[in-house]
Formats: C-alpha cells, sequence, structure tokens
C-alpha cells in the first residue's frame, strides 16, 4: 500500500523516484500530462476519419425507421398513453420474449420511460430516448400480502410505478382497493409478475424491502423488446398508437 501511495504521488507531482527489488534499482520519471482542449487542439487525421465512419454507422442505426404512430403518446403519472403501451406490451408479450409463462400482471417506474414518442416516423433512436437504459426484463412470482405492502405505499399525486394487470382505487390520496386481473388482491395467492431488474433489485424504492417468492432475470435489453414488438406491429400494418390510447 505505501508503495502504491508513493507512485501516485509521483504521477501527480511529476517527479522522479527511484524502486528497488531483487537488488537492482529502477528509476522512473513522471510528469502530469493535462487532457483539455489546448492539449487536443491538433486532431489526428486518422483518428478522425475512424470518428467519422462511425458517427455514420451509428446514425444510419439510430435513424432507422422501424414503425409510425398517429398522435404523440406522452408519459406522466399517475396514467399516460406511453405507460400503457409499455406495460400493457410488457404483460402481454415479455414473458413469451423471455420463454417465461404467461404473468398477472406487468410493473413499470415513471423513471425509466424518459420522455414522450412524438407523432410520425418511429426510429430506432426513439426508443434510445424513452429507454436509455441497458435494463433487463426479469420474470418472478410475489404472495399478495407482499404486493399489497409495495402498493400501499403509492400515492394519487405521486404514484411510484406503471402498471398493467393490477388496478388501484384511491381514497384520500391512498390506495384502498387494489384488484389483480379484475380481482380483488388476496394475500395468500401468489401472482406472476414482469418487470426489470432495476425495480426488482430495488430501483426507485417501488419494490424494495418486498419479499418474492422467486425472481427470474434474462438477458433480454428492455429497449431490444420494444424495438422488436414495434416492428411486429408495424409487420401487421398497424400504428403503434392503435388500441393504447386512453
Amino acid at each position: 500500500m505505501k508503495n502504491l501511495l508513493t507512485y501516485i504521488l509521483c504521477v501527480i507531482l511529476g517527479i522522479t523516484t527511484t524502486c528497488y527489488a531483487q537488488n537492482h534499482s529502477y528509476t522512473y520519471k513522471y510528469r502530469m500530462v493535462l487532457l483539455d482542449s489546448t492539449y487536443d487542439a491538433k486532431v489526428d487525421p486518422g483518428l478522425s476519419k475512424y470518428l467519422d465512419r462511425q458517427k455514420a454507422l451509428l446514425d444510419k442505426k439510430m435513424n432507422e425507421v422501424i414503425g409510425h404512430c398517429d398522435v404523440t403518446m406522452n408519459v406522466e403519472a399517475p396514467q399516460s398513453p406511453l405507460s400503457d403501451f409499455l406495460t400493457e406490451l410488457l404483460l402481454k408479450d415479455g414473458p413469451g420474449a423471455v420463454k417465461q409463462a404467461p404473468c398477472d400482471f406487468s410493473i413499470l417506474n415513471f423513471g425509466g420511460i424518459r420522455t414522450n414518442l412524438q407523432a410520425g416516423d418511429v426510429t430506432v433512436g426513439d426508443i434510445f430516448k424513452i429507454s436509455p437504459f441497458d435494463n433487463f426484463l426479469a420474470v418472478g412470482t410475489i404472495k399478495g400480502s407482499e404486493l399489497r405492502k409495495a402498493i400501499s405505499r403509492f400515492r394519487l399525486d405521486a404514484l411510484a410505478a406503471a402498471t398493467a394487470g393490477v388496478n388501484v382505487s384511491y381514497k384520500n390520496n391512498e390506495p384502498y382497493m387494489i384488484l389483480v386481473q379484475d380481482k380483488e388482491i388476496q394475500d395468500d395467492a401468489v401472482y406472476r409478475f414482469i418487470t426489470l431488474n432495476f425495480i426488482a433489485e430495488g430501483g426507485d424504492n417501488i419494490l424494495s424491502d418486498v419479499k418474492f417468492e422467486s425472481m427470474e432475470y434474462s438477458t433480454l435489453v428492455f429497449r431490444d423488446f420494444i424495438i422488436d414488438e414495434i416492428k411486429k406491429i408495424t409487420k401487421e400494418g398497424k400504428s403503434v398508437s392503435d388500441g393504447f390510447i386512453r
């Protein structure tokens, strides 16, 4: 540890040091190089061409049109067209996409839906803007009592999550009735749900301190799932907004 600290200090101060090992001495001289705009004033032609090529490839991919949306689908709590679209899509096709049995409900965090989906052509880049995080699909089981504990923290004016398959009624800003698949929640029942690894691991405190009966993580990134599903919708000759406008 002492030698490491000495090395770091030498690098920072730009001084010379001598190291000893097995009767041999080695002298190293260090100097600090400030990597700011003045250091990078001259652009390397080879590197510049490489970056230009990579940018062209990236732009081509990001500008790929994968569908069309007839109207702007906004996202806002406690419910909105885009959050409905994503949670319903996740509940309907998510389990099959990760080779799991159907689920009773899906749950997403509003913080993970970063922007609206504008009317017009839908590109790969649009989906990256909506879902920029590399979160993976996760499927778990949970007892009704634990699900009730999580939802009891929700508030109408600051709802923590977007859901499909779960309906919550509020009174005085607090949940008083919870329905799962249109039936009142049963504390002893076990429900299957699909979400993201971020949420399953306690992200945004949606499912924090909640006990799962089981949890399985996939390698399918949520953003890639959305892109594939929109391509399927497009092949059916439909707009992204068809059937999802509330």
